[in-house]
This record gives C-alpha cells, structure tokens and sequence, in this order.
C-alpha cells in the first residue's frame, strides 16, 4: 500500500533502509531509494571544520547515472567544477547534472562545521558509477546530452526563472525542465493552510527549516519540526498547514517534477480559484489535474494562496 511508505523522520535520525555503500561520517539517510521507489535519495551531512570533504568523494569525481543537488543549511562549502570553486554558503544550492566532474571541500574554519542537505536522483550514491578522474577538461566528452549546461549555483533568495513570476514565499531552485523531469525543489514559507489534496503520480518529501508544519496524511495528524523530514508518497491524500508564527520555512521535493507548474497555474488563475479569501477545491482542479494533482471537493480547509 501506498500510504505504508509514510514516515516522519526525528531531527539527526537516520533511516535503515539499506545503503549501496556506507554513508560517511556525520551523515544520515533521510530517505533511501527503499523508501522512495527509487525516484531519490536525500543525506543530510555535517563536516567538522578544518575536515575537508568526506572520506568517500574522491578529489574529482563524475557521477555518470544521478544527478546531485546541494542545499547549504549552515556554513561554507567549496564546489570545484574545472578551474573554478564555488563557495557556497547558507541558503545557497547548486544543481551539479550528471556526468560532470566536481569535487566537495569545506571551508569553514576549525571552530565551526558545514551542514548540507545531497539529493541524489535518481536513487542512491553507489547506485550508479562513481568514478575518480584525473583531469576534467580531458573528460568533458564523457558529459552527454549537454549535461554540463544544466549546471547553475543560486544565492540566497534565488529562484529559477519561470513561465510568471511568484511571490517571495515559492522559491523555485530546481525546475523540472533543469532535473530532465526527475525532480523540483522548492523553498516555501506555508504562510496559510493548503487543502486536501492528492498527489497521484509524484512522491513529495518535505524538510523542515524553521518553524512547525502541522500535516494531515490520511486523517491522521502530524507535527514536523525543525531538521525533521516527512515522505508523503502518491496516490494517498494529506493537508498542510502552519503551526507556528512565523509560519514555517520547509524545502518541498516533488518526484518526479512538476509542483512549480502547479504553483504557476495557481498564481497565475488566482482570483479564480480562491473565493472569499478561501481555496476553492473545485476550481483548482480544472487546472491541477493536468499535472496529476487533485483537491478534495467540498474541503473547508484552504484559506486562500499564501502570496
């Protein structure tokens, strides 16, 4: 059953689905390959400083089968892409596509650590071939598919460009059409509740920033708090809503992609969908059943789009 495959996840824990090579030190599994049908796999690390990058990532590697998207939680990390580093600090995310060559340093001091968040796609580190390589520039002819073009580093308050513009509160850093469709990333404030609704093809997994994030997943309730993160698979119906003021920040994984376009139509019909300052589930399914997602009609909980 679809909905055996729920978890909320404790802020540090790990989960222990099996892993095709050992995570490295001061990592945790967030969710696995097992748990995720193989459509992602997400790792939480922790580098002391002064460390260097884990044990495992040799000093170049090109990962030939998965894409790799880097989320900064706290700290400074070095991406070395060719000749160029990146210094990645928090908030920043970098979207590295298969196939090219990089490397991971850290470059916080000795007193203090980087805390990153690595999505795989699909599956797992290990699953795929990850090999070292001796010169980049020699093996440029090995990226197919114009691979290294995909690649892009964004600020802190960044968003890749879309169809319209979006409030503040949907931050787009991974468009579907960037993962070749494997996945979107967001990172949403859920300033208002969002009504019942299913998700019939994409998985959704959802970490929590700041704040609480009250869910509903198949009339059970949950509370997720900050570094804690919760698989919300397809095909079963859940709500969101805040529970905390601020209202909560959260990074908002949708696999395969698409969420940002339902975002878009939303936005872009929002005086229709929304009727006396409350979301209307009727009318938002004559533009969300195209991206396979459906609302519940007749549920009361929506209060509007958060803008």
């Amino acid at each position: 059953m679809p909905k055996d495959r729920f978890f909320l996840l404790d802020a540090g824990a790990s989960r222990s689905t099996p892993t095709p090579v050992p995570l490295p030190p001061g990592a945790t599994l967030k969710a696995g390959p097992g748990d995720t049908e193989g459509r992602f796999s997400l790792m939480a690390e922790q580098w002391d400083g002064g460390t260097g990058a884990p044990a495992q990532v040799p000093n170049t590697m090109r990962r030939l089968g998965f894409d790799t998207f880097l989320y900064v939680r706290e700290g400074d990390l070095g991406l070395d892409i060719g000749d160029q580093t990146h210094h990645l600090t928090s908030g920043m995310c970098a979207l590295v596509p298969r196939g090219v060559p990089h490397a991971l340093r850290n470059l916080c001091g000795a007193d203090s650590a980087t805390h990153t968040l690595q999505l795989s796609a699909p599956g797992a580190p290990g699953q795929s071939v990850a090999v070292a390589v001796a010169d980049a520039d020699a093996d440029a002819d090995a990226v197919d598919g114009g691979a290294a073009r995909r690649f892009f580093v964004l600020g802190p308050g960044e968003a890749r460009p879309g169809r319209i513009p979006v409030p503040p509160a949907f931050s787009v850093k991974a468009r579907t059409a960037d993962t070749a469709g494997l996945f979107s990333f967001l990172e949403v404030t859920v300033a208002q509740p969002i009504p019942r609704h299913t998700h019939h093809v994409a998985d959704e997994g959802i970490y929590v920033l700041d704040g609480a994030l009250h869910i509903d997943f198949d009339g059970d309730e949950h509370i997720a708090r900050p570094g804690q993160f919760v698989l919300l698979p397809h095909g079963v119906p859940h709500a969101i809503r805040p529970g905390s003021t601020p209202p909560p920040r959260v990074l908002q994984i949708s696999s395969p992609g698409g969420w940002e376009c339902v975002v878009e139509t939303l936005i872009e019909h929002r005086t229709e969908v929304s009727r006396g300052g409350r979301l209307d589930p009727a009318a938002l399914n004559r533009y969300t059943r195209q991206y396979h997602v459906t609302y519940e009609e007749g549920s009361a909980d929506g209060q509007g789009i958060p803008g």
